[in-house]
This record gives structure tokens, C-alpha cells and sequence, in this order.
């Protein structure tokens, strides 16, 4: 009998340990990825900067309005960049709060690609005699050099942690301590421009200036 509670106590003081073991692991894992984001997100929220910049730029010289595709489109060429821009930095403030929430993270995937691509049209030599200083294109390029591999980090971070949740025996820790397993980021950082025969931006009536 006493043997018997003795092995009780010792299976009880495994499984205590374990649990603590187990849990800690998996709050060290999400916050790695909480951390990850956060750096992520820093680099990124500095492509609202230079698409601010880049307008303001294009406000103080006329010659930046001109499009070889025709003054309203030129405009709207640029009114799609700030808004996307907008867009971008309202879904990563959203993902700030739960960074592990999937629908989150794909909005801020589609926000930044269509940010992204927005920028590519914009200072397309074919769509703008002049559009964007090139210093600002030189720092979103080197911008984007910076956040792919903080890219990958944060990604690797969240797939350890995800599996990390879906392992037995953790997954039922997990599951009871509602552990929730996150999505991926995936930007598009050097997307191609459409070819003129596919993309709206050439149509046959457009009008070179």
C-alpha cells in the first residue's frame, strides 16, 4: 500500500514537471514569435515612410504627374500607392495585437504584396517619364533586402512553434491552454510588372505624352 502511493507521488511529481516543462516551452516559442513579428513589422512599416516621401516628392514637381499613359491614370497610379500604403500599416497594426492570428496574417501578406506591386507600376520606365526619386527607389530596394531574411526568421519561428503544438503529448497541453497555431507571412518583395499586352495600364486608346 504505501508502495503503491509512493509511485502516486512520483508519477504525480513527473507529470507536475513535465506539464511546467511543456508549458514553458511553448510560452517561450510564442514569444519568440511575438518577437520576430515585432522586428518584422518595424522594417516594414518603412515602406509607408518612403511611399509618404515619394509623394510628397512627386506634390513639389509637376514633371512627376506626367504619365506617358495619360494624366488621370497617373493620378490614380498614385492615389493606388498611398492607399495600399495605408492599407499595409492599418493590417500590421491589427496583427500587432495577436500576431498569431491567421486571419491577420493574411490580410498583412495581401496588404504588403499589394503595396509592393503598386510601387513596381509606379516606377515602371514605361509608365512614367519621371515618378519616384532614386534615392527612395534605392532604399525600398535595400529595404527589401533587409526584411526578406527577417522574413524567413519570423516564419521559422512560427512553423517551430506550431509544431510545437501539434506534437504528442503537448498538443493536449496545448489544446487545453488554447495554444493556437499562427499563419505565415509571404510577401512578394521583387514582383514582375505585367507584360503591356496583359496588363490594363496599355490599352491601345491610351495616349502618349
Amino acid at each position: 500500500m504505501i508502495l503503491n502511493q509512493w509511485w502516486a507521488w512520483v508519477g504525480a511529481a513527473v507529470l507536475i514537471c513535465w506539464t511546467l516543462g511543456a508549458h514553458n516551452r511553448l510560452v517561450r516559442l510564442r514569444a519568440q514569435v511575438m518577437q520576430r513579428f515585432l522586428t518584422l513589422e518595424s522594417w516594414v512599416l518603412q515602406y509607408p515612410d518612403i511611399v509618404h516621401e515619394a509623394v510628397t516628392a512627386a506634390a513639389m514637381a509637376p514633371a512627376g504627374w506626367r504619365s506617358t499613359i495619360g494624366f488621370d491614370l497617373g493620378t490614380e497610379h498614385w492615389n493606388q500607392l498611398q492607399d495600399s500604403a495605408n492599407h499595409a500599416a492599418m493590417a500590421l497594426a491589427k496583427m500587432n495585437e495577436h500576431p498569431l492570428d491567421v486571419k491577420s496574417s493574411a490580410e498583412v501578406s495581401a496588404a504588403v504584396n499589394a503595396m509592393v506591386q503598386a510601387w513596381v507600376v509606379l516606377v515602371h520606365p514605361d509608365v512614367f517619364f519621371l515618378s519616384v526619386p532614386e534615392t527612395l527607389r534605392q532604399r525600398w530596394h535595400e529595404l527589401g533586402v533587409v526584411i526578406a531574411p527577417e522574413l524567413v526568421k519570423f516564419n521559422q519561428a512560427l512553423e517551430a512553434y506550431n509544431l510545437a503544438i501539434e506534437q504528442f503529448p503537448s498538443n493536449f497541453l496545448a489544446r487545453v491552454l488554447k495554444f493556437k497555431p499562427g499563419g505565415v507571412l509571404s510577401f512578394e518583395l521583387e514582383p514582375q510588372i505585367q507584360d503591356s499586352a496583359q496588363s490594363p495600364l496599355f490599352e491601345e486608346s491610351d495616349v502618349r505624352l
